[in-house]
């Protein structure tokens, strides 16, 4: 693939993945609401905690999907299809397996799961049935279908991807208005998740099998040879989604357990504006995994040590203008959004969104690491990220309570993403350490912070009274944010290629 044809796959990838996520945080900040008014406070708890548990099975992907992009991607670059087919049949006979052995251990799970989380006993049913619902859904459905989908984006046809994706959240949500304006309840909001779901899927198995190169998969092509390559890539990724599990899913099971149901939903709301913010930053990231994979069997280390450097001082500049913005506004945005009864989320969010911002450089490093053969550092890295994330967690909760939790995923991002794998990956490329911190971190700190000041001062003197008063009161900040980053943090030859390409399109007009 030439650089040009490269750049441009890429920026579609990129442009459709920005896309699509903005379109399904319109649709969700919308839906989320309207599921809480819908279903009350306590009721939405309970979906959130359904859907924690459900997460911790997605574990049974055991870092295959991974493994699937990467083996795609090399394929089309050696061209070994045979190998290809073979190692991905072995990986799907895999998933099956997993897939059934999973939904036997959530059934036997469900009959315990009212006592083990101390759900009232007029609920247990409700909570019962949608947890086996959501068991379909993410792993008979997902676990084996998502191999079609981890195809297509080692083909790089992620822009595909988007839009199955965009399809599948319009009808998601559609459907789960109606179905709760009918009265159906969460079972019935269950239900609607899942078929969208399915739907999505069979959509990801039709054009792989059409887009793909001489995609063939069979169960004759499984070997024991084949699982044992696949096992020594995979396991790995799988210890690295671990850690993603405990900052995502982990929290809202500390809090019911060590406070109440009502406290998961206050938490799940900060946590789900956490949760957006990182998957916008990923959107970029996610694109990259199979160029990485390229860019390595090409030994071109340069581009590498660009990604890690001056990619990742423009993507963290997204994320501290979206962070700075929330320390501004944050208050205004949980009253006016989900109701001033959230408010106790607003200091969890303020700590998760710095951990956040801090962690944006090392989700680019521990992609690099993870595709360029580093993987058994990433995975020793994500253990300690777990043990820390827990311990700091347990402890601090008893005496801070919400604020205790986000602390843990803060210490654990500053301990193990910030200095343990940003050091491993200035270390292998040949540049200083200190560079993540004078190149990327503090040409977007700086802005954010008058960001932020502008921001206070705004509202100071002319509060806020809705969430539109309260985009319109924020855009003077980012105005002056962008302002900054554009004269004092861009280098000359980004600004040189921005106006030369702005001034071959005035010519072209």
């Amino acid at each position: 693939m030439s650089n040009t044809t490269r750049v441009r796959v890429t920026t579609i990838n990129a442009l459709t993945n920005y896309f699509r996520f903005f379109l399904t945080i319109v649709i969700s900040f919308w839906l989320i609401p309207f599921i809480i008014r819908s279903l009350g406070q306590e009721i939405y708890g309970l979906w959130a905690l359904s859907f924690s548990i459900i997460g911790f099975f997605s574990l049974l992907d055991f870092g295959f999907g991974l493994g699937v992009v990467k083996w795609t991607g090399e394929a089309r670059i050696n061209g070994k299809i045979e190998y290809r087919n073979a190692i991905l049949s072995t990986v799907l006979f895999i998933y099956i397996m997993l897939a059934l052995a999973g939904m036997a251990v959530l059934v036997l799970f469900s009959l315990f799961y009212g006592r083990l989380f101390s759900i009232p006993s007029e609920l247990v049913p409700v909570a019962v049935t949608i947890l086996l619902i959501l068991g379909v859904r993410s792993l008979l459905i997902q676990i084996p279908m998502s191999l079609f989908k981890g195809v297509l984006f080692g083909e790089q046809r992620i822009y595909l991807i988007n839009i199955i994706q965009i399809l599948s959240t319009v009808v998601y949500a559609s459907s789960a208005y109606l179905a709760l304006e009918q009265g159906l309840g969460v079972v019935g909001l269950a239900s609607v998740n899942c078929l969208a779901f399915f739907a999505e899927n069979l959509l990801y198995l039709f054009f792989a099998r059409r887009k793909t190169e001489k995609l063939s998969l069979s169960l004759k092509k499984v070997k024991k040879q084949y699982v044992r390559e696949a096992l020594s890539f995979s396991i790995y990724s799988f210890i690295t989604t671990v850690a993603g599990l405990v900052l995502f899913q982990t929290d809202t099971l500390i809090v019911q357990l060590a406070l109440n149901l009502e406290l998961v939903g206050i938490y799940a709301v900060a946590q789900k504006i956490h949760e957006y913010s990182f998957l916008l930053s990923k959107q970029l990231v996610n694109v990259l995994t199979p160029l990485i994979s390229e860019l390595k069997e090409k030994q071109e280390h340069g581009a590498i040590r660009y990604l890690l450097l001056d990619l990742s001082t423009y993507i963290t500049a997204t994320g501290a203008l979206i962070t700075f913005t929330i320390y501004a506004f944050g208050e205004e945005l949980l009253t006016y959004w989900v109701g001033p009864q959230f408010l106790d989320a607003a200091v969890p969010l303020f700590i998760l969104m710095t951990a956040f911002l801090v962690t944006i450089p090392e989700l680019i490093a521990s992609n690099v690491l993870m595709m360029t053969g580093d993987h058994a550092f990433t995975a020793k890295i994500s253990i300690t990220s777990i043990i820390v994330n827990l311990g700091v967690s347990l402890i601090l909760v008893r005496f801070l309570g919400l604020t205790g939790i986000a602390l843990g995923t803060l210490i654990s991002v500053i301990i193990n993403n910030v200095i343990f794998t940003l050091h491993r990956a200035s270390r292998l490329y040949d540049f200083p350490y200190h560079y993540y911190l004078t190149k990327v971190y503090l040409p977007v700190i700086i802005p954010g912070v008058v960001l932020a000041g502008i921001g206070f001062l705004v509202k100071y003197y002319f509060p806020v009274h809705s969430l539109w008063d309260m985009m319109v009161k924020s855009i003077p900040g980012i105005g002056i944010y962008l302002i900054l980053f554009w004269i004092f943090s861009v280098d000359r030859a980004m600004k040189q290629k921005v106006r030369s390409k702005l001034a071959f399109r005035r010519s072209r007009s």
